[in-house]
């Protein structure tokens, strides 16, 4: 029953990061989901985890001491 578990949530996950990765492509690049092969379902998820990895914390570093602000 874990194991059942498990598999649902990584193939839930596995599909939103498809469709992150097919919409973070242009639209006149897309291919139709009917002609999907293996190197571009592999290419799309790794689009995908990009785009997901680019939504990180923006960190607010400035240079200098602290209690200037630069101009």
């Amino acid at each position: 029953m874990d194991l059942l578990i498990l598999f649902v949530i990584g193939v839930s996950f596995t599909t939103i990061v498809f469709f992150i990765g097919r919409y973070a492509c242009p639209r006149r690049d897309r291919v139709p989901l009917m002609e999907v092969d293996h190197i571009l379902l592999w290419t799309t998820l790794r689009r995908g985890w990009h785009a997901m990895g680019s939504f990180g914390p923006i960190t607010n570093k400035t240079e200098g001491p602290p209690g200037t602000h630069p101009a």
